[in-house]
């Protein structure tokens, strides 16, 4: 490579400054300082961060009967012995019996949208986050279909991690994500 001279490097100092400036914003939005905020591809992108962080191969996870296939699929391939809690459409206390069952015999983590990408049904989140707090479970939530239509406030939910795509009700470009983080995510790419 040549040597890219004094321009580049203003431009690459600017472009760093307006990605900084988008972290900030979103840690206001969602009750999180910016050096927790992660710009990722997409939502599925920010999922995989955080499911392989928290859960080992082969580890125990609860998740929710209404799961998208970014959730389902990193699961499989982790070879996850997983727990479907709550399966009754539009039925919150249902959701929140069957999660608690299920919490009692342990996990490594556990997984839930905040509404159903396929029906619509908004899931009891807030009550599902205070049921893994109490047992100490690390928990993701996916709000590809809340964030910026519903609160999503990571201070208050207390999540490990809460992924999100840029284009829904954010109003991003397609190909972009934010993944919120209490601890850092592992990578899924290196080179």
């Amino acid at each position: 490579c040549a040597n890219p001279g004094r321009g580049s490097h203003a431009a690459a100092r600017a472009g760093a400054e307006v990605l900084y400036r988008c972290r900030e914003a979103a840690g206001e939005l969602f009750g999180i300082q910016p050096e927790n905020v992660v710009l990722t591809m997409n939502c599925t992108h920010g999922l995989n961060m955080a499911i392989r962080t928290l859960l080992p191969p082969g580890g125990r996870v609860v998740i929710s009967g209404f799961e998208h296939n970014a959730v389902t699929r990193p699961l499989r391939a982790l070879r996850a012995r997983v727990t479907v809690a709550g399966r009754r459409l539009f039925d919150p206390e249902d959701t929140l019996r069957s999660f608690r069952k299920a919490l009692n015999r342990g996990a490594d983590c556990a997984v839930f949208t905040g509404v159903s990408n396929v029906f619509g049904y908004i899931l009891p989140v807030q009550e599902l986050a205070q049921e893994c707090r109490r047992r100490g479970i690390p928990f993701i939530i996916d709000a590809a279909q809340s964030a910026g239509m519903m609160d999503v406030d990571f201070e208050k939910l207390g999540a490990e991690f809460i992924a999100m795509p840029g284009h829904k009700g954010l109003l991003g470009p397609m190909g972009t994500g934010l993944l919120l983080c209490a601890r850092l995510p592992k990578p899924i790419l290196f080179g």
